[in-house]
């Protein structure tokens, strides 16, 4: 969040001002210009406790813990994903995952990060990545094969062939209170061998 320009320029307008009345107030001794450097002192500090809290609202924002993910298809091996995590805070974050992979409607289990057991430690404003396979990790656990899927491609619902249900939550290191991104469904469509966002 930045600092609106109305109001930097509304502070700088009536320092200007106070500053004139007063100058003109001392110089003539005249109680209008003394009024005028009263009314804009007064309205001055008015708009420095304004930009005070917009100040706060910037410092209170970069402490506010925020995260997100990204998939990202490996060139040359649409079967293959990087995860990239990115953290948008000042605070370190342990951020988890879970998958919910699904074939068919069968669930699929998972371990690790992706099964939401481990957790990546991501440094303030840092960027941690990792990668899964869908035919390693996912379609093998189900003993299915990309040719398989594709070959049934055409009698079934594109969607219910893999799909993933992903949950994405995080914390900030030491605290117990968590902060859960909304959910994010995808299918992989095996006609183009591309991961498509089920929004």
């Amino acid at each position: 969040m930045k600092l609106p320009f109305w109001l930097k320029a509304l502070v700088a307008f009536l320092a200007l001002v106070g500053f004139i009345g007063f100058v003109g107030a001392v110089c003539n001794q005249s109680n209008f210009l003394k009024s005028v450097a009263d009314l804009a002192l007064v309205l001055t500090l008015a708009a420095l406790i304004v930009y005070s809290y917009y100040t706060y609202l910037i410092a209170k924002e970069a402490w506010t813990p925020s995260a997100s993910f990204a998939l990202v298809q490996v060139p040359g091996n649409p079967y293959h994903f990087l995860f990239l995590i990115q953290n948008h805070s000042k605070a370190s974050l342990r951020c988890w995952c879970r998958l919910n992979p699904s074939v068919y409607g069968q669930q699929v289990k998972l371990s690790d990060f992706y099964g939401g057991e481990t957790s990546f430690d991501v440094q303030p404003f840092g960027v941690a990545n990792g990668h899964f396979d869908v035919v390693t990790d996912i379609l093998a656990k189900v003993g299915r094969t990309p040719d398989e899927m594709k070959q049934k491609l055409a009698a079934t619902d594109i969607k219910r062939q893999l799909y993933l249900d992903i949950e994405f939550w995080y914390q900030p290191y030491g605290s117990s209170q968590t902060y859960r991104n909304v959910r994010q469904p995808h299918y992989f469509d095996f006609g183009s061998d591309a991961l498509v966002a089920n929004f």
